[in-house]
């Protein structure tokens, strides 16, 4: 399905149509350049293809993409590993239901899938598990622990410490890498399974970044979009790139992989041409889900545990606000998370994010954040991530905002083992 929405209806697109299909046979969302205009990518190993096995009678795998933490520590989305119970996910509702099989998962470096690539078998699957956390949207993570490592020079560092919001320490454009469809006519994913990559995607807002673009200046947004996520540009990430990184374009300049997130969801313009609005979740919503993974994942591989899992470890135990506590910016909390509550608000609160974990008490999971239970009143609207979004050429009020799932594409074995 491809829902074809005006611009106007963002709210009504994300309802009907925000997220993806069950794993096993997702052929919604768009795309016209897999990477949409982006090109084949030999060289980034660290940027895996995912695949999922248990369609194999019908000669079908489906496709996801993922990145290298550590030799044996991958980062995806939760909807590649966890079945939907419907097809178009509404974000007031939706939810997981279980997770898949670990020998229904392999992974593998290969810049092109086919029936002879090296696959890596998976061991553990880790998703958040927290009250709350069986919903879609701000808890569209997996971390997926490898039975034997994959070796290179350098893995993906997640930006967790400090957050994506330090726009002194991160740029606000990305690089995008993913083994999705390369045509939105392309309904069987025939043409999934090569990895390609496209650089200098612009960040369109990032929720309570009042330095940036904040995406709940629209209080019409927090409808279709958690304080976990952010928005990237259109025409990047189409379907099949579910689980893919968003890489932070100055370190990626520098020959450093640092990412932001991995990708949730998106949508489709109204020509069917252009896949737009690609949502993903936030890394530094979710620092101790991943410092617990990665803590498992080097004992098991018996290695040293990364250093921004060593870094980001000890940032949680040390100084800083409490949660609850007035901030100016991430950097005075503890959480690393200054959180905007209020319409008008200069400042903000200290939040730590709900990740797998239960709130303190008198605090409850909002938004992603573990903020103070009595209500407080929406963001103010003049913007931001609404149906009138806005880029570098100003407001772009015409666009179309379908907002449909960037899932797993299916890749036709026989047609790959023809070419």
């Amino acid at each position: 399905m491809k829902p074809t929405l005006a611009a106007h209806a963002l709210v009504a697109a994300c309802v009907l149509g925000c997220g993806s299909n069950p794993p096993m046979n997702e052929p919604t969302a768009t795309s016209s350049s897999a990477i949409q205009n982006g090109a084949v990518d030999a060289t980034h190993a660290f940027a895996l293809g995912i695949v999922q096995t248990s369609q194999l009678q019908s000669h079908q795998i489906s496709v996801c993409s993922g990145a290298l933490l550590a030799p044996n520590l991958v980062a995806t989305a939760r909807h590649c590993v966890s079945p939907l119970a419907m097809q178009l996910v509404d974000c007031s509702s939706s939810t997981f239901s279980g997770v898949l099989p670990t020998g229904d998962l392999l992974v593998t470096t290969d810049a092109q899938l086919t029936a002879s690539s090296a696959f890596v078998a998976v061991s553990r699957i880790i998703v958040p598990t927290g009250p709350g956390q069986s919903r879609v949207c701000g808890n569209d993570i997996a971390l997926l622990i490898l039975q034997k490592d994959i070796k290179l020079s350098q893995y993906v560092v997640p930006a967790i410490s400090p957050p994506m919001t330090d726009h002194s320490a991160y740029a606000t454009s990305v690089t995008a890498i993913g083994y999705g469809i390369d045509s939105p006519t392309d309904m069987n994913g025939a043409s999934a399974g090569v990895r390609r990559i496209k650089q200098g995607v612009s960040l369109v807002c990032i929720p309570n970044d009042k330095s940036f673009t904040d995406c709940f200046k629209d209080p019409l947004a927090q409808q279709v979009l958690t304080a976990g996520e952010f928005v990237s540009g259109d025409a990047s990430t189409c379907d099949g790139d579910s689980g893919s990184s968003a890489f932070d374009q100055g370190s990626f300049d520098r020959g450093q992989w640092v990412s932001f997130g991995v990708l949730s969801r998106g949508g489709v313009s109204s020509d069917g041409m252009t896949c737009v609005q690609p949502i993903y979740t936030r890394f530094d919503a979710w620092d101790a889900l991943l410092i617990d993974a990665a803590t498992k994942a080097a004992s098991l591989g018996n290695y040293p545990l990364p250093p921004w899992a060593v870094a980001s470890s000890s940032a949680q135990n040390g100084s800083g606000a409490a949660d609850g506590m007035l901030c100016g910016n991430s950097s005075e909390c503890r959480s690393t998370n200054c959180v905007s509550t209020q319409a008008d608000a200069m400042t903000g609160v200290c939040a730590s994010a709900c990740n797998g974990v239960t709130c303190a008490t008198g605090f409850g999971c909002t938004g992603g954040y573990c903020l103070a239970e009595a209500p407080v009143p929406a963001a103010a609207s003049d913007g931001g991530c609404n149906a009138a979004m806005t880029d570098a050429n100003g407001p772009s009020p015409g666009r179309s905002l379908g907002v449909g799932g960037f899932g797993l594409a299916a890749l036709i074995i026989a047609r790959r083992r023809r070419r």
